[in-house]
């Protein structure tokens, strides 16, 4: 990628450097894009992993079903939907099942419906296989009756109600969730300078459940930055939410696959919204339009002509930013998205370094050392300052 000003004030003698979005750059890309582990919700349990660690683990279309003397087939569907969820929502280029998994899911469902038809399987795959379907939110309300604490009916009906624009009744199960411990207290922290990075009555672009579920929290507990519309890749599988978009002047493409290709138009129809993509979001997400992103605090803003982004993260990283988790010790559920924090800092020390700014020149250092040794990211970030 050629080298881009980042500066458009005439007035200063910023240096000229390369935008941070070179994601296909080595070692940043992944070292510095990192995307979050998949939903904690819907990993498969170390209980269900032990009783089929003798089963082959691929997942088949669920035609034929082999048992052994330990597991049961019920059991094993099970175990197979679980897979098929997971695999579904740890794609990197994509939030909308392929047609594989889908053809899968809806079979597993159709053996629920035949062996145990009031059954909580059958039910709350049902509605999962429908990809936020509203269309078949009874069975989701029947999923819950029957298991009125299941941590993963809680989430899908937070979504319900919030693809409704309900806050009344999503901000109910939101509050659940969150006092159920089911997402730390680090992704609030996390949420809150993830809001803050986003533009003044802009779009916040989120990717799965927990980046979207934290910064709403934040915004309906806390009230903070209100003026930020949260998009969520995850949720624009359901027509009524694109529904609820479009009566908010977005545009939106015609695909109904939710992936990379989709990200990119909707940019480009949605500019003038004031965009900015969290950088939860996998790399593969950027690359097609990485020459129109900057880095903002946690996010990358979109913009079709430079923009210069230094005051604006120097204002975020020294008045606005809480940073508490960036100076918390990191486990490894953490260390993705405290990683998320570099690619401002780098792009700080490099400006600072251009003007001599000894002084903040050290306190970056200081704090890229800190950041980058927690999340076992030190020896590329060292490479990359020496880069540059």
């Amino acid at each position: 990628m050629e080298k881009t000003t980042n500066s458009t004030n005439s007035n200063t003698n910023l240096p000229v450097i390369t935008n941070s979005t070179n994601v296909n750059a080595e070692p940043s890309g992944d070292v510095l894009l990192d995307s979050l582990p998949a939903n904690q919700s819907q990993q498969v349990s170390k209980k269900q992993v032990n009783k089929s660690k003798d089963l082959k683990n691929e997942v088949t279309t669920g035609k034929s079903i082999l048992v052994d003397d330990s597991v049961s087939a019920y059991e094993k569907m099970e175990f197979q939907f679980s897979q098929v969820k997971v695999q579904s929502s740890s794609q990197r280029d994509q939030r909308t099942p392929t047609l594989l998994q889908q053809t899968q899911m809806s079979e597993i469902v159709d053996y629920f419906k035949k062996n145990a038809p009031e059954s909580f399987e059958y039910h709350f795959y049902k509605y999962i296989a429908g990809n936020y379907s509203l269309s078949l939110i009874d069975h989701l309300f029947k999923a819950e009756k029957l298991q009125p604490n299941n941590k993963d009916v809680q989430l899908q009906l937070a979504a319900y109600y919030l693809i409704l624009n309900d806050t009344k009744n999503a901000l109910v199960y939101l509050k659940k969730i969150f006092s159920m411990n089911q997402m730390e207290n680090n992704q609030l922290i996390y949420a809150q300078d993830l809001l803050q990075s986003a533009p003044e009555n802009g779009t916040l672009i989120t990717h799965g459940v927990e980046d979207t579920y934290s910064c709403l929290y934040m915004q309906m507990v806390n009230h903070l930055r209100s003026d930020v519309q949260i998009v969520s890749l995850e949720l624009l599988q359901s027509q009524e939410y694109r529904s609820q978009l479009l009566s908010k002047n977005y545009l939106l493409p015609s695909s109904l696959v939710i992936d990379v290709a989709y990200l990119q138009s909707f940019c480009s129809l949605n500019e003038r919204k004031s965009l900015s993509i969290s950088l939860t979001t996998p790399k593969e997400y950027f690359l097609k339009i990485q020459e129109k992103l900057y880095i903002v605090g946690l996010v990358f803003e979109y913009h079709s002509s430079a923009f210069n982004n230094f005051y604006k993260n120097d204002y975020l990283w020294n008045e606005v930013l809480k940073k508490k988790i960036s100076y918390a010790a990191a486990n490894e559920t953490y260390k993705p998205i405290l990683s998320n924090y570099l690619p401002m800092l780098l792009q700080l020390r490099a400006f600072y370094s251009a003007q001599e700014n000894v002084t903040q020149l050290k306190i970056i250092d200081e704090v890229l050392d800190k950041v980058a040794k927690q999340c076992d990211k030190y020896e590329p970030v060292q490479k990359i300052i020496k880069v540059n």
